[in-house]
This record gives C-alpha cells, sequence and structure tokens, in this order.
C-alpha cells in the first residue's frame, strides 16, 4: 500500500504540516478528523516538491501550493533585506584600549629613537 498524505496550508500555501497514513492515522475517523481540521489531500510527487527533494523552484525558495490548482508552484522570491544602519565596526571596548595602547607606544618608541639618534 502507498502512503496517503493530507497536507495543511497557511493562507499563502505554505506548507505547515503533513500527516501520513498508517503513522499518524489509521482508521476513515481519524482521517476524517484531518480533514475537517483543513488537511487537503496530496500526492506523494506534491509531497516531494513541497519537502525540497524536487529542487528549491525558479526562486530558490521551494515551493508552495497553488490556490487555484491545488499543486505546487514556485514561491515568490525572498524580499530584499533592508539595512537602516551604516556598517559599523564591532570591537570590544577593552580591545579598543588595547590597539590605541600600542599606537602610543609605538609613537612613543619612535621619539625615543630619534633622541637618541640625536634628534629632538
Amino acid at each position: 500500500m502507498e502512503n496517503e498524505y493530507l497536507a495543511k496550508f497557511d493562507t499563502a500555501g505554505h506548507r505547515e504540516t503533513t500527516v501520513v497514513s498508517g503513522v499518524h492515522y489509521a482508521t476513515d475517523d481519524e482521517r476524517q478528523g484531518y480533514l475537517d481540521g483543513g488537511y487537503v489531500l496530496i500526492s506523494d510527487e506534491d509531497y516531494q516538491h513541497y519537502v525540497g527533494n524536487r529542487g528549491m523552484g525558479d526562486n530558490g525558495t521551494g515551493f508552495i501550493r497553488d490556490p487555484q490548482t491545488g499543486k505546487p508552484v514556485s514561491a515568490p522570491p525572498a524580499p530584499p533585506v533592508e539595512t537602516t544602519e551604516e556598517p559599523t565596526a564591532n570591537v570590544p571596548e577593552t580591545e579598543l584600549a588595547v590597539m590605541e595602547g600600542m599606537v602610543d607606544m609605538q609613537n612613543r618608541l619612535a621619539a625615543l629613537e630619534a633622541k637618541m639618534k640625536g634628534g629632538e
């Protein structure tokens, strides 16, 4: 016997949950309970699309259920990521203090070296 898949989709067509005959339900009453709860019968091939076993669709975002045909279609592209903040270096204050200390030490050594060579 081939597995029967019942899937539940959100309003945008994204698969939320899938139940399988013989695993999640065994009787007609249990099956009907899922159907009454908004689950729909899908084929094994459709299931393979929804779980990503048939690629990630035309936009790399997977597949959703077309509300007119009930079949898998490529999900829309992901929205662009908008950033409002300027990228900044995230250096902890202790590391920043150490770096500033190293620069200060280099300046002092350069001044000392210049003095030893007869400079200022």
